[in-house]
């Protein structure tokens, strides 16, 4: 049975290059990396194997582990993993099946207490603190105040109050569905600083970056109580915490991505500080977009909400290679978790990287094309060329600019649907093809912008008659390609560009109007499509009413002469 499974690693050891592009005393995030594997295998006492050696090596991360990494499945990793299984309060069998992998490889945690150390107390020191229950410093050291935080976390969340992070009180602490901490009413707030003149939005602010812009957000959170690192300009972990903790107090959606609506209220004076009373909890937001994966013709079709608030407003489209009939992205609907990372590395599959991945389930995600060894200077020309056709073991590959798009606008609660029956439309793919791959930056230029449409009268033909052919463009085209949907030959996008999906449509126009099939709209189709066009547009006379006896009928006036079509034929 085909699986995915999806592990955070010691970054530090492992991926020197992540952090390279890091800078000053911030720490790299957990979100930094993902390892997927596939073909994946239960495992028990006395296995041995790279799959064996991953788990150890997980295991000793989560600190479930402290034995040396081997391959071989003994005693010491057994224990290991039924210390796993109590913390989970699953039957303590010692065997790795595949369910507790995907524990263990997903977001696992370990119970923690007064005593523990490690990057674990840190992130839950960090957690604590961008919702309002941990004031101290991230510290890695589970003591005194780590414990009253736990504490009184569990008392507002329903739980146990012991002080002591179990699994329970992690998985409640990580999600989405918790209570803030009630703040006391008697506290005078502080006056907010004046924000900076310079201080303009020019453009999303999210994880990894490092512009001018990071600084001024930093500077800013600090001055409101909610950073207390050295400004760096780089947007890392504890800038990330920061304004994560800054949007839960001031009644904004907790993503810690600083877009305009965070912006705007970070440098307004309608701010609430940190020591202030935080705001209520803003009304989740609809979901923004939804994704069809087209399998048939290789593009991902992005949907924003119309004004009804459904999703059927075509916003993106972006070509895309999907799985192999070997590996292939299965056909359903998915609803997104939110888990992403910047880099994801696929060892079973010859140790290949690709940036910006997001999960869509535990077989298939979305990311870039491959490269080697987290270089974006050493792609993968095979994956390069292969974009647009089927190439991947089931996931979604984009170019790197289209794949960080769907990096930063793909939230959790987004529906993904795959399908593989939908009519082949050559149109549509032609008209967003990628930029043509540039040698000197190792990324494809801009995928050209569509032209606008031109106004649509199907009551009258075009002007300018031509024959058309395969590889026509103009407005002549545009208007052909939407007369023959509106008469149910051309199933495709109207384009403006003559391709195979024009071809079909005019072929099957030619057969039912007997004229030869030769999918080309020569003098004699356009004859007879604009002779249909004249017929069911022109009003019958009026008839004239019965003349009283006596009077004299009126002059008889000529027919006006039949139209005539002169088709010009395109030049070879």
């Amino acid at each position: 049975m085909k699986r995915t499974l999806s592990f955070l690693l010691a970054l530090m050891l492992l991926l020197p290059l992540v952090f390279a592009e890091q800078t000053g005393d911030e720490e790299g995030s957990s979100d930094d990396i993902v390892i997927v594997t596939s073909e994946g295998r239960a495992l028990k006492l006395g296995d041995k194997g790279e799959d064996v050696k991953l788990l150890q090596t997980r295991l000793k991360d989560l600190r479930y582990y402290n034995g040396p990494v081997t391959g071989n499945y003994l005693q010491q990793t057994q224990r290991s993993i039924r210390a796993v299984q109590e913390a989970y309060g699953l039957e303590t069998t010692g065997d790795a099946d595949l369910n507790l992998q995907e524990i263990i490889y997903g977001d696992a945690h370990r119970p923690l207490q007064k005593g523990d150390t490690g990057k674990d107390v840190s992130r839950l020191q960090t957690r604590l603190s961008e919702i309002g229950y941990y004031w101290g410093k991230i510290s890695s050291n589970y003591l005194d105040g780590t414990t009253a935080a736990v504490g009184n976390f569990q008392e507002d969340n329903g739980l146990e109050k012991t002080g002591k992070a179990d699994v329970k009180t992690l998985i409640k602490l990580y999600s989405d569905d918790i209570v803030m901490p009630t703040p006391d009413p008697n506290t005078t707030p502080r006056p907010v600083p004046t924000p900076p003149a310079d201080a303009v939005f020019t453009g999303i602010v999210s994880y990894g970056a490092k512009t001018k812009q990071v600084s001024q957000v930093q500077e800013r959170l600090t001055a409101l109580g909610f950073f207390d690192r050295k400004i760096t300009g780089g947007y890392y972990e504890h800038t990330h915490a920061a304004v994560k903790k800054f949007q839960q107090y001031n009644g904004l959606v907790p993503d810690g991505i600083v877009g305009e609506s965070t912006w705007n209220v970070l440098f307004s004076l309608d701010v609430v500080r940190a020591d202030g009373v935080p705001k209520p909890s803003p009304t989740p937001a609809p979901i923004p977009y939804a994704v069809d994966v087209d399998v048939a013709n290789q593009l991902i079709k992005v949907y924003g909400l119309d004004e009804k608030g459904e999703h059927t407003q075509l916003e993106k489209v972006f070509w895309c290679s999907t799985g192999t009939a070997g590996y292939p992205s299965r056909p359903g609907t998915y609803i997104t978790t939110g888990r992403r990372a910047q880099w994801a590395h696929f060892p079973n599959w010859g140790g290949g990287t690709a940036r910006w991945w997001v999960r869509i389930d535990s077989e298939i995600a979305f990311h870039s094309i491959i490269y080697a060894n987290y270089d974006l200077k050493r792609p993968n020309m095979n994956s390069v060329r292969k974009l647009g056709s089927v190439a991947s073991h089931g996931c979604i590959r984009l170019t790197l600019a289209d794949a960080k798009w769907m990096y930063d606008n793909i939230r959790a609660g987004t529906k993904i649907t795959i399908f593989d029956d939908a009519p082949l439309d050559p149109e549509l793919k032609a008209a967003h093809k990628p930029g043509d791959w540039n040698k000197a930056s190792f990324v494809h230029n801009a995928t050209p912008a569509p032209t606008q449409q031109p106004h649509y009268d199907g009551s009258r033909p075009p002007a300018d008659i031509r024959a058309l052919k395969s590889g026509s463009t103009g407005e002549d085209v545009f208007w052909l390609q939407n007369k023959l949907k509106e008469l149910g030959y051309f199933r495709g996008t109207v384009t403006g560009t003559y391709l195979d999906g024009t071809k079909q449509a005019v072929r099957a126009f030619q057969k039912d109007n007997r004229l030869n099939q030769n999918g080309t709209a020569d003098k004699a189709t356009l004859t007879a499509l604009y002779e249909q066009v004249l017929a069911s547009t022109t009003p019958a006379p009026t008839p004239m009413p019965t003349d009283p006896p006596g009077m004299s009928l009126p002059p008889v006036v000529p027919e006006a002469a039949p139209t005539v079509f002169t088709v010009e034929t395109e030049n070879p």
